[in-house]
């Protein structure tokens, strides 16, 4: 499986790319299927008006490519390690949801 990350104003260090490889091998380890996946990092440099802060402004992306299937997800937050926690939780509620539907339509052999 290829795992691309990308940064977009921001230095992948490898503290972040490990972390990233650990999650996403965990999260995918019960699918052989899966072709690719693209991760990317960004930091949106807007300034939160109130606090003088930037609220929200570290983004992951994520997607997973299946066999006639892509999986996208999106997540923010104050800090890059809780953006890529909530992304990871993301996309395993979606891989749930497809491993319940390829079930439903695979015949069990006698």
């Amino acid at each position: 499986m290829q795992i691309t990350i990308r940064g977009h104003h921001l230095t992948i260090t490898p503290a972040i790319e490990e972390n990233i490889r650990e999650k996403f091998a965990e999260m995918t380890k019960h699918l052989d299927q899966v072709n690719s996946m693209q991760v990317k990092l960004s930091k949106d440099h807007q300034i939160d008006k109130h606090s003088k802060k930037g609220s929200a402004n570290h983004i992951a992306e994520a997607i997973i490519r299946l066999p006639g299937i892509e999986l996208f997800a999106q997540a923010t937050a104050d800090d890059m390690y809780t953006s890529i926690k909530k992304l990871t939780e993301k996309l395993k509620r979606q891989l749930h949801k497809y491993r319940e539907l390829q079930m439903e339509h695979t015949p069990l052999l006698a």
